[in-house]
């Protein structure tokens, strides 16, 4: 009887795209339509691979003088033959290659669970994040209200995310076969979300408690959250190679850090401390205790006596080398 063996065709993230039955001692691969396995792959020689088995009875890959060669998964070495376990794919062109015997052990499957809906949750978060933005723009109003800055800015906001989820989809249908909309869109939700809370808040208590940090370095905060949400976006895209993708996500968070703290650090110098607070915000949120009059005036004074000190004090005398040093009144 004549065994029975599959070649499985394998993309680079090593899922499954093809099975072929192949039966008998040995196996030919190429492009040619005399072989047991054919490629499309240009990159493949008409009559490229052998596979059969060595007297040890071991699966032996041979390449049959090929232009481009054998190789084992992404190596750069080039190989005339090599032993094959059925675990670890070889590569000829661009095309990668795995054996399964017949009696290869697979995992059990999977039990049926009715695929959840996302809606729900979809809607609450996008009311949530609604509110918020309507209830931000009504307590930084100054003047007679009006409808149109409300629209624009939900309707800015509604663009933006749609523009972010479409483009997120189109990735995960080219890579991974599936739009996977909804999850995306909650991604997507959920970080803006997280996002207008935050800014709120930082807004909130540097004008409610002249808390200056969480406004300052605001965008370490803002660009961590950009890191996660597009990590977990390219986890959707593909599951596999998550040590990579995670590491181009610190490099993203890394970058932007570094180009805004370099930024923030350049404004920040000459610009006053009340700078902080990007708007007004009702009187009753101020919480800190108001400065009382007595203790200004008394500030100013103190500020006024060190200055005429200053100013009284006689100059330095100047070094050796007739060089005179000027010291300014602080």
């Amino acid at each position: 009887m004549e065994e029975i063996v599959w070649i499985e065709v394998l993309s680079r993230s090593r899922e499954v795209l093809a099975r072929h039955r192949c039966a008998g001692s040995e196996i030919r691969i190429g492009r040619g339509y005399d072989n047991d396995v054919v490629l499309d792959d240009p990159y493949v020689a008409p009559q490229h691979l052998r596979i059969r088995r060595n007297q040890a009875g071991t699966w032996v890959a041979e390449d049959l003088g090929s232009a481009n060669g054998l190789f084992l998964e992404q190596g750069g070495d080039k190989f005339g033959w090599v032993e094959i376990d059925g675990n670890r794919p070889i590569r000829i062109g661009h095309t990668y290659l795995r054996l399964r015997e017949a009696g290869h052990a697979v995992a059990p499957e999977r039990a049926y669970q009715r695929p959840s809906r996302l809606w729900p949750a979809l809607a609450v978060l996008g009311a949530l994040l609604v509110a918020i933005e309507i209830g931000a723009n009504w307590l930084s109003e100054t003047s007679e209200p009006r409808l149109s800055p409300y629209l624009v800015s939900v309707l800015t906001v509604a663009l933006f995310l749609a523009v972010w989820t479409a483009s997120w989809s189109v990735l995960t249908r080219i890579f991974s076969g599936q739009a996977r909309f909804e999850r995306n869109l909650l991604i997507a939700l959920a970080g803006a979300v997280i996002y207008s809370l935050y800014r709120e808040f930082a807004g909130f208590a540097g004008f409610a408690f002249s808390w200056r940090g969480l406004a300052s370095y605001q965008y370490i905060g803002v660009w961590s959250l950009v890191a996660a949400v597009c990590f977990l976006h390219l986890r959707e895209v593909s599951p596999t190679r998550l040590k990579l993708k995670a590491g181009l996500v610190v490099a993203l968070l890394a970058t932007g850090i570094g180009v805004q703290l370099l930024n923030q650090s350049e404004l920040r110098t000459g610009v006053d401390r009340q700078a902080s607070v990007m708007r007004l915000l009702p009187p009753e949120f101020r919480l800190a205790p108001s400065q009382t009059e007595e203790s200004f005036f008394a500030d100013i004074e103190a500020l006024k006596s060190q200055l005429d000190s200053d100013r009284t004090e006689p100059p330095a005398p100047a070094p050796s080398g007739g060089s005179i040093v000027l010291r300014q009144s602080r």
